[in-house]
């Protein structure tokens, strides 16, 4: 009986350290700004080990309707509809972000790149189309 609490010890530790090494990071979007006729800018939140710091893409996009196709297939905003001073599109992390990630860091943790419909407000800041700050995600559930 010994033994086996001794062992369960020693279990509930090792996962205790574990639990500990674990790297703390979550990559967000904070805000999309159409600039003008061909540049788009993406700005992302990133928390790494509780330490927030913003990355700015600034890069050409493609018109269809009302999509987006971002850089190099980084991002895509899908159904952008504007009304007023409001915004709601579908954004998807494109195929060639994972590779954007590992330019960011030397080491980046496994993460996901969620898809969510965005609800957004326009700062009256942004020019062009404007720029717009996030406001409320929800899931696009596939």
């Amino acid at each position: 009986m010994k033994k086996k609490l001794l062992y369960l010890s020693m279990v509930l530790i090792f996962l205790a350290c574990q639990k500990d090494n674990e790297t703390n990071f979550s990559c967000d979007v904070d805000y999309v700004e159409i600039i003008d006729g061909t540049t788009a800018r993406v700005v992302f939140e990133v928390t790494q080990d509780n330490t927030v710091k913003n990355y700015t893409v600034d890069s050409n996009y493609t018109r269809r309707e009302n999509d987006y196709i971002i850089g190099d297939q980084l991002v895509v905003l899908e159904n952008f509809v504007i009304d007023g001073n409001e915004a709601t599109f579908d954004f998807y992390y494109a195929e060639n972000l994972g590779a954007f990630c590992a330019d960011l860091f030397n080491a980046v943790p496994p993460h996901d790149h969620e898809a969510f419909t965005a609800q957004a407000e326009k700062s009256l800041s942004g020019k062009g189309i404007g720029k717009w700050k996030i406001k409320r995600k929800s899931a696009i559930l596939e």
